[in-house]
């Protein structure tokens, strides 16, 4: 390279360093809500390359593993973290709420892996489930930032697959619960003064509508009162006039977009708090993604 090609870079690298220093961080921590943003939107490449992982693993064995689609968060990303989709009025006055929130809690619908297990002679179920799950229990632990844990186990077929896509099952539980913890503790958000006025305004504004409900979820709670028997295959029209006092007066106190800056100020005092553990789950990441890729 000319020589005065690399003293330019070296320039251009010193004047973006001093820039984030101007600004109280270091280039490190210039890209962490970054590195964080692409946890929580973990690619589902990843988790396609554990299922195929643990497929040849099993056929090794002599074991069929059924084809499994990757789970994936529907949720939209709102700033660093995934949260509810906002009411939109034109949709609740004609729809009410949507169906999942009104929806009774079911017991899970068992899943493929499941549902195959259960087709199989009993003696062949327990060995499909040993070969997958081995026997070891979860003998995995990790301790995250504010003594979030975790655990899982090393052996069997879905261990020796978390092992070769991420090096360790330690590494494993770091990439996928990091981002859970701090979606957990992003709740403490509910506590800031500007939400908690804004929760306040909220209610009053529902009370001019006629509805005693302090929060969102208190009007959805009681949307479900308007149907007896539990079972509600249509939204009624009370539903449908609550749903749209709900998202009228979320918008009109500004109770969402409020209650997002804090949680994306909790969250940013969060990762500069943990830029080191962010940093390093991020390159595990990065590794992870680079494994999946071969073939």
């Amino acid at each position: 390279m000319p020589k005065f090609a690399a003293m330019g870079m070296a320039a251009v690298s010193l004047v973006l360093a001093i820039g984030s220093a101007a600004c109280g961080q270091t280039p490190e921590a210039a890209v962490v809500p970054d590195h964080f943003r692409q946890l929580v939107d973990r690619p589902a490449v990843l988790d396609e390359a554990e299922n195929r992982l643990t497929a040849r693993c099993m056929d090794q064995a002599g074991m069929t593993f059924p084809q499994t689609r990757a789970p994936r968060d529907d949720r939209p990303m709102i700033g660093l973290l995934r949260g509810a989709a906002p009411l939109r009025a034109e949709t609740v006055r004609e729809h009410g709420y949507p169906n999942k929130w009104m929806a009774p809690a079911r017991i899970p619908e068992k899943g493929p892996v499941e549902t195959y297990a259960d087709s199989l002679p009993a003696d062949i179920r327990k060995r499909f489930y040993h070969v997958l799950r081995g026997k070891g229990g979860n003998d995995v632990r990790v301790v995250l930032p504010g003594n979030f844990d975790a655990a899982a186990s090393s052996s069997g077929c879905v261990g020796s697959a978390r092992r070769q896509l991420y090096g360790s099952v330690e590494n494993y539980l770091t990439v996928f619960y990091l981002p859970e913890l701090v979606q957990r503790q992003a709740s403490a958000a509910d506590s800031d003064p500007d939400v908690r006025a804004a929760y306040t305004a909220f209610a009053q504004c529902m009370a001019t509508r006629g509805y005693d409900t302090a929060t969102p979820a208190d009007a959805v709670a009681l949307a479900t009162t308007y149907y007896p028997d539990g079972r509600r295959q249509r939204a009624g029209t009370d539903e449908k006039t609550l749903a749209l006092a709900d998202a009228e007066c979320q918008t009109t106190v500004r109770l969402r977009e409020r209650r997002a800056a804090a949680v994306d100020r909790f969250t940013r005092r969060w990762l500069a708090d943990n830029e080191a553990v962010v940093s390093r789950t991020y390159r595990l990441l990065q590794a992870a993604l680079a494994e999946a890729k071969k073939p």
